[in-house]
Order: structure tokens, then C-alpha cells, then sequence
């Protein structure tokens, strides 16, 4: 892979506060890197003056492309063209066609063109203009010596839009140039640690074919790249490479694209023509949650129980009180039931039952908190197991949720073969 350099430089007081989450760096450094690249470097800035012409004197001294996003809008607080002008030397000029394109925008959106507008107009002497599709603020392209410089737009929608139609045709060309080619693949993993995965695949990496890792939200996303002369050899290798690693964690793998773990199990439950209920306790409603935020989830998912209660277990999914007083309502028996009853009650094909202790209080030593317990009854078989998930009341409800919708999809893949 050619060797250039990339950095990004995100800008507002609202990024540095904590305020307003920087989602523009995350997106574009994946993107980057499913071209064979990566982001070498990314700098933060207030709304300075000063400091955005600091971070366009740095960044233009170490690297190729630099992109800048934010402040290119109409209050005292967008500085980021005011900064170009002032790194570059270059005076901000009106251009009366971008005004007008501006003007005719607030006409067709009926709203009100103010004077404050006009700024949005303003661009350094020679920039290259962006049209902004989605929105008010235009981009532009300066470049200067070695480095290519791109200014966007903070808001997500208009960022990417703008990048993939100048830099990733840039990145492109990259590719091109480079005396190697190469080709990219994505697995998601849910059920071993990072350290877990690195630990079993390490070993089939090498020169030529890259493995990254990436957590999020207890799983591990891997990341293939392989490189060669020829995109053929390059897919041949990436294959081999994937092959390889499916051999010794093929059962945790459950998607090679960017579809989430509950796209991919109502993907198989209306592949197999199956209707799901499920029977929340500790999750509150949150497993149903996403599987009903799966687009065409109505066509498999059936009931969703939330019984947070043991009146709600007995009144509701007909739990027997014996039960819940003799072993407790966070346990093998009690969600064994649970999951038998609401598969029978709602005529499902298969139901997802769960209880546990969220915390902070209510543990003890036989069942501490983080404790919980996941069952599913599919066709004349139901399996409970127990698991421990430290952490906070969100992050036990996300991994136990999490953790569900997996046990569903080995059951379902399993049970069908």
C-alpha cells in the first residue's frame, strides 16, 4: 500500500466540552481504513481563530490530505474559513454564485435569508468550491505545496456526503498509484473478548495480510486486509485468510457486514419462517427493543412479555408462586418457565426468556450482581444457562440483551441443521 499520510481536524467548543459526541471522526477512520489507509492523525479545536490556523500549520507540515470539519457556518462562533484565510494568506472573497445557490435554498425551504447568511458565501482566494447537496454551507478544497486541504461542514450527513464525493475519489486514485492492491473484509464477533480473538487468529497474519481489531459494545469487529498485485490475488488471499480464521472461531462470527447482531437474528428467524416471543425481567423491555428496530421485525416478532415483577411472572405468564418462593425469581426453574409459558401463550415458534440482578443492590453470595439467567425454548427442547456480567445497571442490560439475541441465533442455526 502507498505510504501517505491523512489527518483530520474536527472542530467547536462543543466537541471539547463533551457536549456533542465527534461521530465525523469515527465514520471517516473506518471508511479509511476499508480503502487499505488509515487516519495517522486527528486533532480537536475550540472555535479559536487562532488555533484552527495552528492546526492547519501543523497538520500541513507532517501530512498529505487534511481534512477540516466544522465552523463553516453563519454565527461569530464558525472561524474555520477566517482560519484558512489566515494560514493560506489568502483573502475571502464573495462569490455572488454561491450566494445565489444559498439564497434560492431558504426560498425552496421557506425560510427567511439573513444577512448573517452571506457568510457561508465568503471563500479564500483560488479555493476549489464544494457544493453542499444537503444544507446551507458549502465546502472548499485548498491546495497548498505537498498537502491537500478539504473543509466540510460538521453536520454527519453533509460531511460524508461531501467526502465521498471529493477525498474518497481522491483515496481512489491513491489505490491506483500504488504499485499494490488491495481488498478489505469485515467479521463481527459476539462472545470472546478482544484478547481472546487475537489470541486464537494472530498467528494467520503476516506481511501481506493484516488483521485488525476493533471492541464495540462487547463485541469485536475484525478487520482483513490483504494486499497483492493483482485484486484477484488480493481476494484470493483475503479468502484464505477469512477461511482460516472461521475454522477456530467460526461459531462467534455472526455477520461480514455492517449489519448489528439483531438484524442478523430476525434475518434468520424470517429465513426459517419463524415467529419469536420474548419474556424480559432485568432487561426492562430492551432485547424487544431491538429486535423490533430491525426494519420488517413485525413479520417474526410476536409477543414481548415484560414481567419486571413476581406478580407479573405468576399473573401474566402463569409462573408457578412455588417456584419463585423456593428458588427465586433470578433462576434456572424460574426462567425455564418463563420461556416454556411465553412460547405457549403467545404460539410462537420460539421464545427468548431472561432474569438477573441489574445492581447496584439486591445480590447476595450465592447470586451477586451482574448474575443472570438466559433461556429459550425452541420446538420440545428448552436450555437455561447462567451467566455473570459485571458492570453498570446499562451496561448489564446491554450485554445481557446482546447476549440473548446470540443465544437465540446458535440455537435457531443449531436446532436447523
Amino acid at each position: 500500500m502507498k505510504n501517505i499520510t491523512i489527518e483530520i481536524i474536527t472542530t467547536g467548543e462543543e466537541l471539547l466540552s463533551g457536549i456533542t459526541q465527534d461521530t465525523n471522526f469515527f465514520w471517516f477512520a473506518k471508511e479509511v481504513f476499508s480503502y487499505g489507509f488509515k487516519v495517522n492523525y486527528q486533532q480537536c479545536i475550540g472555535d479559536s481563530l487562532e488555533d484552527i490556523a495552528n492546526a492547519l500549520r501543523v497538520a500541513n507540515s507532517r501530512s498529505d490530505y487534511v481534512l477540516v470539519t466544522g465552523g463553516l457556518g453563519p454565527t461569530s462562533d464558525d472561524l474555520t474559513r477566517e482560519g484558512a484565510s489566515l494560514f493560506f494568506n489568502k483573502q475571502l472573497i464573495l462569490n455572488k454564485k454561491e450566494e445565489t445557490n444559498i439564497r434560492n435554498l431558504f426560498k425552496v425551504r421557506k425560510r427567511r435569508y439573513s444577512k448573517l447568511n452571506q457568510k457561508q458565501a465568503f471563500f479564500p482566494k483560488g479555493a476549489e468550491i464544494v457544493l453542499n447537496s444537503l444544507g446551507t454551507a458549502p465546502g472548499f478544497i485548498i491546495t497548498e505545496g505537498d498537502s491537500k486541504n478539504y473543509f466540510f461542514p460538521g453536520v454527519p450527513r453533509e460531511f460524508k456526503e461531501m467526502v465521498k464525493r471529493t477525498f474518497f475519489v481522491d483515496l481512489k486514485k491513491e489505490q491506483k498509484k500504488s504499485t499494490k492492491v488491495v481488498s478489505s473484509k469485515m467479521l463481527k464477533v459476539f462472545g470472546l473478548s478482544e484478547s481472546e480473538v487475537a489470541d486464537r487468529i494472530e498467528r494467520f497474519a503476516s506481511k501481506e495480510s493484516y488483521i485488525g481489531y476493533r471492541p464495540h459494545n462487547y463485541e469485536i469487529h475484525i478487520r482483513l486486509i490483504s494486499s497483492s498485485d493483482k485484486i484477484s490475488s488480493a481476494k484470493k488471499d483475503n479468502k484464505l485468510l477469512e477461511m482460516k480464521i472461521r475454522k477456530v472461531i467460526g461459531a462467534y462470527i455472526y455477520s461480514d457486514s455492517e449489519t448489528s447482531l439483531a438484524s442478523e437474528v430476525v434475518k434468520l428467524l424470517l429465513k426459517k419462517n419463524l415467529l419469536i416471543s420474548t419474556a424480559e425481567s432485568c432487561t426492562g423491555g430492551l432485547l424487544s427493543s431491538m429486535i423490533t428496530n430491525v426494519p420488517g421485525s413485525s413479520a417474526c416478532f410476536h409477543y414481548g412479555f415484560v414481567t419486571y415483577g413476581n406478580n407479573a411472572k405468576e399473573k401474566i405468564l402463569g409462573v408457578n408462586s412455588s417456584t419463585i418462593s423456593r428458588y427465586g425469581a433470578v433462576s434456572s426453574q424460574c426462567v425455564k418457565e418463563m420461556a416454556v409459558k411465553s412460547k405457549k401463550i403467545s404460539g410462537s415458534n420460539i421464545a427468548v426468556a431472561v432474569s438477573g440482578i441489574a445492581g447496584p443492590t439486591g445480590g447476595s453470595k450465592d447470586k451477586p450482581v451482574g448474575t443472570v439467567f438466559i433461556g429459550v425454548s425452541y420446538k420440545d427442547k428448552t436450555s437455561v444457562k447462567r451467566y455473570f456480567f459485571p458492570g453498570s445497571r446499562e451496561m448489564f442490560k446491554l450485554r445481557t440483551s446482546l447476549s440473548c439475541l446470540d443465544i437465540v441465533r446458535r440455537f435457531i442455526s443449531l436446532k436447523s441443521n
